[in-house]
């Protein structure tokens, strides 16, 4: 019995968790980091702003862990988009396109997560990321130096240009879109995918054409 309430214990606590983070990122999709509080994310999770400091101990803790989870699902996501795919071109064009795509559907929580300005704790946590994101570009540009698709380079080196050049070429639009205040969902823009993903892949592709 006592292992049966032990066990009940730590999946309501992990519940509690899970909802607490669900509704904290919530605020963050729509207003930013800047507009999270302890109390703002209590209030929406429908629990005491007292048991929130049982699971983060201070706003801090609890950016980072919004930051990891929806930094985490775009890595994912990104993967994925590409994984099946038979090419390194193939690859890289699906990677970039859904980087930038996905950016554009919520361009408050993309800025959130990109170029925000945070504490410098969460800022080391970003950079840390980067260099996922990096790394996942990486496996890709190897592979394609191997099959003779891209130029010979540094393919780290190229990777985190790579994310960097994604990373700010997008933040112009995503602030532009955020100031129009439309609802997620509706701020898809080929002509800006497009043109981001012609200069990343000229970068790294041998005779890289128009983009498709």
């Amino acid at each position: 019995m006592a292992y049966r309430a032990t066990e009940h214990t730590e999946n309501k606590k992990a519940e509690t968790r899970a909802r607490l983070i669900k509704q904290a990122k919530a605020i963050v999709s729509s207003q930013g980091f800047r507009a999270l509080s302890i109390s703002a994310a209590a209030s929406k999770a429908n629990i005491a702003t007292g048991t929130v400091y049982r699971y983060f101990p201070s706003k801090a803790d609890l950016c980072i862990a919004i930051f990891e989870q929806a930094t985490q699902r775009e890595i994912e996501a990104v993967q994925e988009a590409s994984r099946q795919l038979p090419s390194a071109s193939a690859k890289i064009r699906a990677a970039l396109k859904t980087f930038i795509e996905r950016a554009q559907q919520n361009p408050t929580l993309a800025y959130a997560l990109i170029a925000e300005p945070v504490d410098a704790e969460l800022e080391q946590i970003r950079l840390q990321y980067r260099t996922t994101w990096a790394n996942t570009f990486a496996k890709v540009l190897k592979q394609g130096m191997e099959s003779g698709e891209f130029y010979d380079q540094d393919e780290q080196l190229s990777a985190a240009a790579l994310v960097g050049a994604m990373a700010e070429a997008i933040i112009i639009p995503l602030r532009s879109q955020q100031q129009t205040t439309l609802k997620p969902g509706n701020q898809q823009n080929p002509l800006i995918c497009e043109n981001i993903m012609a200069f990343c892949l000229r970068a790294v592709v041998k005779h890289e054409a128009q983009p498709t």
